[in-house]
């Protein structure tokens, strides 16, 4: 079963970059992200794991391409924004600009807590843009400890593919996903049954 699963991940690694290529790299990465976390999602539910593993790669990078590539931009315009306000802010002498200076670091977590979720929260929910990052700030936030391993562990993945690229073009991207979908799929699991127990 290991071996089965460590070919998986070979495969859907390789298949990542190539449509991350198709895309012309900076429009196919999201796409190619998507649809690595959607096969990746039916792994772990077991859904489709008999249907060909490219078929559903090719279906889900086509169906998401135009919506999520809407999602990573207004991700980019806020990231920037933050970016811009926090290099000005810290350039910047006096108390008042050193307490706005820590209201942007604090935002910058948020931030950063909501690019750890939009992944699982897009491939779990159907929504309208803004609430797909609404949704991914309140999971985070409502999942402290997970939100820390999920930092760690995403964040020493991407550590080591980096510093060996060899783990990066064999399973650094598709590992690094599948502990970010194993981690977000238990934390929407436990927003919602949180959500259930109040609704009764």
């Amino acid at each position: 079963m290991f071996c089965i699963y460590a070919l998986k991940l070979v495969y859907v690694n390789l298949l990542w970059f190539l449509f991350t290529l198709l895309g012309l790299g900076i429009l196919g990465i999201f796409p190619a992200t998507v649809a690595l976390c959607k096969i990746q999602q039916q792994w772990l539910t077991q859904k489709n794991e008999s249907s060909p593993i490219f078929i559903l790669y090719w279906q889900e990078y086509k169906q998401n391409f135009l919506k999520v590539n809407m999602l990573a931009i207004t991700l980019f315009v806020i990231g920037f924004i933050i970016y811009f306000d926090l290099r000005f802010f810290v350039q910047k002498g006096g108390m008042i600009n050193q307490i706005i200076s820590l209201g942007i670091y604090i935002i910058s977590v948020w931030y950063l807590i909501v690019l750890m979720y939009i992944i699982p929260t897009y491939t779990t929910y159907r929504l309208k843009l803004h609430k797909y990052i609404q949704y991914a700030f309140i999971i985070g936030m409502l999942n402290p400890l997970k939100t820390l391993g999920l930092a760690i562990a995403a964040g020493g993945m991407i550590y080591l593919s980096l510093y060996f690229p060899q783990i990066l073009f064999s399973v650094g991207v598709s590992l690094t996903f599948f502990i970010i979908m194993i981690v977000g799929g238990q934390a929407i699991h436990q927003v919602t049954m949180l959500k259930g127990s109040f609704s009764k």
